[in-house]
């Protein structure tokens, strides 16, 4: 223990403090500016997805079954003319003639349904990474309950996120 007059005690050494760092100094931000309520610009309505953008897969003919697990593929089964304009073209958006897309649990059921309604037409099966088309994708809850899996609609012009 030092005494008052700051002198060592007999033996002991001079307690002194350590030199402090320098500060950093800091920069000042500049105050940031409110947005303006009124510049907000609504999302671009889309008509089309482009092939680069959500590329199509024709899939082979293959024996699929009932225990299919989901992947990360949508398959859709369109008439053969159709699917190949599409593949050309692109997807369209619209909401009044939505593409249904289903994951592959649901195929089996789909290509029984297909060979009742339309067995005289030459369909062809797509397939497309959901992830090209999830932002424009809504949920199909009767399909899904028909085929006992996850069917969507690719209806939406304005994505979601």
């Amino acid at each position: 223990m030092a005494r008052a007059d700051g002198f060592p005690l007999a033996g002991g050494a001079l307690h002194s403090r350590r030199e402090r760092m320098p500060r950093v100094t800091r920069q000042e931000e500049e105050p940031r500016a409110q947005p303006d309520l009124f510049d907000y610009v609504p999302p671009v309505r889309r008509t089309h997805l482009m092939p680069e953008e959500a590329p199509l897969l024709i899939v082979t003919t293959r024996a699929f079954s009932e225990k299919e697990r989901a992947d990360g593929w949508l398959y859709s089964l369109l008439p053969a003319a159709r699917a190949l304009s599409m593949m050309e073209e692109g997807l369209t958006l619209d909401a009044r003639e939505p593409l249904m897309f289903c994951e592959r649990p649901a195929l089996l059921p789909l290509f029984t349904a297909a060979d009742e309604e339309t067995a005289e037409t030459e369909t062809t099966l797509l397939r497309v990474r959901r992830t090209h088309i999830a932002p424009w994708l809504e949920d199909d809850p009767d399909m899904s309950a028909r085929l006992g899996a996850a069917c969507y609609l690719l209806s939406r012009q304005i994505p979601i996120g």
